[in-house]
């Protein structure tokens, strides 16, 4: 019999772009795309622990994540292999009597867990016990986190700070990541290279010409990234473009449209620099075509580069959800991106009396205007956009509004500038300032100290630095009490809400997913996994 594996609210929960997908949709994902692509499916499952200690399975020629899954899904579970740090299968028979009196197999042992095992705080591995993880720390017991977060914290954030989480137990060490598996390009978007999470840089040698007109490679970003991409090492003209990803209705991933490009000429290095939003996209490496002369045959080396950028999503997308920074009164400072993947940033004040208003965007690496719009009171009492009052759209220097506004509340947004005939869209960072009075302090400045200060994922660890987490603490209050989120389904405070983002690189949050705790109450009858 085969178990089921996914946890389709968990997957899309820390996977924002597939949140408009159903439950049929996000499975089909997961097999065709994300399983490949490394996308965390599970906090019980880790196939890269599977991959290191089950090495009989590289050797039967088992070695990519679907093939690993599928292993693990209709025998591997079944048969008590290692997969997990946070479970296992014999130990948690022998370590509760009743189960093992009851005649559970394994695969009734990982349902049991997940569905009632984690709530009552068993112990379920050798080196894990969640109700010793959490009585052992209790800076999560003080920040309200129950048995299902305390795992979810070990899984992504306490062994890799070193935390004890069972008895007398040392941490399990998670297993090393594998090497970059050898990616080929596809001669079309369909069949396109995977190389899924670029993380770092990845470097491939191949050729076009002739008989090899087009090839194409596919990455995905989790995060806003600084993108690098160089071609070089040819001994005839080739050239590259850039696109962005196109989700079809089947939840797969076709070509979008072109973001990018370069065409130099000779054997001339081709060049990309620019920030990119999370999003897939693809690059096709292509050669020169001319009318006079056939198409050049050449070598080529192809480099991809993607770091993180430092900034997060502050911004609302929409009017309705533009983030909401209260009565303005001094300075501003906000730090953001908009581009292909995030075509709007709204941010939403207020004036309690008439006040000089000043307005400076830069900090770009492409053009991004920014527009001024009244808000219009709707008659629930909420706030939308109304009438535009004012607007700027310099080419290659800084934007600016400055006038006099009466009290009331106030709409700006920034968004891309878009390509003339159809172009693409500019994908920039930006920094936004707003002041009033003429203030120089700024009262609550949004330039990501809390990512690059309290809550670094590799660096600093708030739950363990309290000098550090005291004043990032009082900023996220303030954060997330002027965004109007609600921490209160089962995080309790804005504490919680820090431990669990600096838990996850990336910059997700996971506040949402954590406060409804979507493995709480899982549905495990329904046999996704053989669809």
């Amino acid at each position: 019999m085969a178990v089921n594996l996914a946890d389709l609210n968990f997957y899309r929960a820390v996977n924002p772009d597939l949140g408009g997908l159903n439950d049929p949709q996000a499975f089909q994902h997961l097999l065709n795309n994300g399983l490949n692509e490394g996308r965390v499916f599970s906090p019980y499952i880790d196939l890269n622990l599977y991959r290191a200690v089950n090495t009989d399975l590289a050797a039967a020629g088992l070695t990519s994540n679907r093939q690993l899954y599928d292993h693990l899904q209709n025998a591997g579970v079944a048969e008590g292999r290692s997969f997990s740090p946070v479970f296992n299968a014999n130990f948690y028979r022998a370590a509760n009597p009743d189960l093992a009196a009851a005649g559970l197999n394994n695969e009734q042992l990982l349902d049991h867990f997940r569905a009632s095992g984690i709530n009552e705080g068993r112990a379920s591995a050798p080196n894990f016990s969640v109700s010793f993880y959490l009585a052992a720390n209790p800076d999560l017991r003080a920040a309200g986190f129950n048995f299902q977060q305390a795992l979810q914290h070990y899984v992504f954030a306490g062994m890799r700070e070193g935390r004890t989480a069972a008895p007398g137990g040392p941490v399990a060490p998670p297993p090393p990541p594998p090497p970059p598996a050898a990616v080929a390009p596809g001669t079309t978007p369909e069949t396109a290279g995977n190389l899924g999470i670029l993380t770092g840089t990845r470097t491939f040698n191949d050729f076009v010409g002739n008989s090899d007109l087009n090839d194409y490679y596919r990455f995905t970003l989790d995060q806003v990234k600084d993108f690098d991409l160089v071609v070089g090492g040819m001994t005839q003209n080739a050239n590259i473009a850039l696109y962005i990803g196109e989700q079809k209705v089947d939840g797969s991933v076709g070509l979008g449209k072109l973001i990018g490009g370069s065409t130099r000429s000779g054997t001339e290095e081709e060049s990309i620099s620019r920030s990119l939003g999370a999003g897939t996209y693809f690059v096709r490496v292509f050669p020169y075509q001319s009318f006079y002369s056939n198409n050049n045959d050449t070598r080529y080396t192809l480099r991809l580069t993607a770091t993180p950028s430092g900034i997060g999503d502050i911004a609302g997308n929409t009017p309705r959800d533009a983030f909401n920074m209260g009565v303005l009164n001094g300075t501003q400072i906000f730090t953001d991106f908009v581009g292909n993947v995030d075509l709007d940033d709204y941010y939403r004040f207020t004036l309690d009396q008439v006040q000089d208003f000043n307005l400076v965007l830069g900090g770009r690496t492409q053009d991004a205007p920014v527009q001024l719009y009244f808000g219009e009171q709707k008659v629930d009492g909420s706030f939308g956009l109304g009438q535009l009052i004012d607007g700027s759209a310099r080419f290659g220097e800084p934007d600016s509004i400055s006038r006099t506004l009466g009290a009331g509340t106030y709409f700006v947004r920034v968004y891309p500038r878009g390509g003339f005939s159809g172009g693409h869209t500019s994908d920039t960072k930006y920094t936004l300032r707003l002041s009033t009075g003429g203030g120089n302090t700024p009262q609550n400045s949004r330039t990501m100290e809390l990512s690059e200060t309290a809550i670094s994922p590799v660096d600093n660890d708030p739950l363990i630095n309290n000098s550090t987490f005291t004043n990032a603490n009082e900023s996220a209050i303030q954060t997330f009490t002027a965004n109007g989120s609600d921490l209160t389904g089962g995080l309790g405070n804005a504490t919680a809400n820090l431990l669990v983002n600096e838990s996850f690189t990336g910059g997700k949050d996971f506040t949402s997913l954590l406060a409804t705790n979507p493995v709480e109450t899982p549905d495990f009858s329904q046999g996704l996994a053989l669809i």
